[in-house]
């Protein structure tokens, strides 16, 4: 643990605990950034993630980063001032998250092939589909890359970086996949937590907190889960203040955990998920602040009832507050479903109805 980290983690709890929803590039960029903000606000909000930096490699601002620059990352940038925007949502009562896409990052694997896996085939650089899109976590020069932006986003005055993608790739043929680490002498989840230890040791004299995105079957902590992502979440707790498992029930496979259908049980999966984490965070000090599925698919009959199912299974986690997902960020009954929720008229489902009944295992 980083020694200096302890001091400002004493402190933590006096932050509030924070719900919010993620905002993108564009519209954080544009007028629908704002009036999503007041509207959070009025519902009882306080936690606004916007893109720093997509899965793209795109940077929503004009970075002064020379790797940036030579790439042309800020190409597409859609906030003009982010300092000002920071302080304005922040004058307005949000705790502000700057959202870093870590290793999944289009641009810089095209642009610079020599930061990308190699194939074991030997075709050139490794792909998940045919294109380029993930860089080699365990590079050197980009890991120095995300902690350049991360600094130089921290600078704007957010009260918290979020790293998402702090993983390896999961899809494609991963067996062809080479990267610049022996895995005989080093696993994937040493690679991770060594980086995200150099993110929190760099990050330690702005005052901006450290979070970062994890698959939510992480927090089931399976040997093989931890093997291929690389997230040993035991491990990552030593450098983070928070940590938002993505709970999307849609994101669990069918009969995971003898369950049939997840994804019709919103309630019991962030419960679950929650709680298990939670009790592992508790010892070093960090929040448990899930990612709640505000995004219909899979979802049979996506309404406020499933946002709330989602919520309450979170509170009774044992969660500090709570994130909800839409890429587009779109949120037409979301937001309304949240006011409803924090004023404590939110309906629920019975107990009966939240609890799945476990898939019967056949003798053999």
């Amino acid at each position: 643990m980083v020694a200096s980290a302890k001091a400002g983690w004493a402190q933590q709890w006096t932050n509030p605990a924070a719900y919010g929803v993620y905002v993108n590039a564009n519209a954080a960029g544009s007028a629908r950034g704002d009036a999503l903000v007041d509207e959070l606000v009025t519902a009882g909000g306080n936690a606004v993630v916007f893109d720093v930096k997509d899965r793209l490699g795109r940077l929503s601002y004009t970075s002064k980063v020379a790797l940036a620059r030579a790439i042309g990352a800020s190409g597409e940038a859609t906030i003009d001032r982010p300092a000002e925007l920071v302080g304005s949502w922040r004058d307005r009562g949000m705790y502000v998250i700057a959202r870093l896409t870590c290793f999944h990052d289009v641009l810089l694997a095209q642009q610079r092939s020599g930061f990308a896996p190699l194939s074991r085939q030997g075709a050139g650089v490794w792909s998940e589909r045919g294109t380029p899109n993930w860089v080699d976590p365990a590079l050197p020069e980009v890991q120095q890359y995300l902690v350049d932006l991360a600094l130089e986003v921290a600078g704007f005055g957010v009260d918290e970086i979020q790293l998402d993608y702090v993983r390896f790739p999961t899809e494609g043929r991963i067996e062809d996949a080479v990267f610049s680490f022996d895995p005989a002498v080093l696993s994937k989840s040493a690679v991770i937590t060594d980086f995200v230890r150099r993110m929190r040791t760099a990050l330690e004299p702005t005052g901006a907190r450290l979070s970062a995105d994890i698959f939510g079957v992480t927090a089931w902590g399976s040997l093989a889960d931890i093997k291929t992502v690389g997230q040993d979440v035991d491990d990552l707790l030593d450098y983070l203040d928070a940590v938002s498992p993505m709970l999307y029930p849609s994101h669990f496979a069918d009969g995971f955990g003898r369950i049939s259908s997840p994804v019709a049980h919103p309630y019991y999966f962030l419960y679950q998920g929650c709680q298990r984490l939670r009790k592992r965070a508790a010892d070093h000090g960090v929040e448990v602040r899930p990612w709640i599925q505000a995004f219909d698919y899979r979802v049979s009959k996506y309404d406020a009832t499933y946002i709330t199912e989602q919520l309450y299974g979170a509170e009774d986690g044992g969660a500090r507050g709570w994130l909800l997902w839409n890429s587009a960020s779109r949120y037409p009954f979301e937001i309304t479903a949240i006011a409803h929720f924090m004023a404590g008229i939110a309906l629920g489902l019975s107990q009966d109805e939240r609890l799945p009944k476990p898939v019967e295992i056949s003798p053999k």
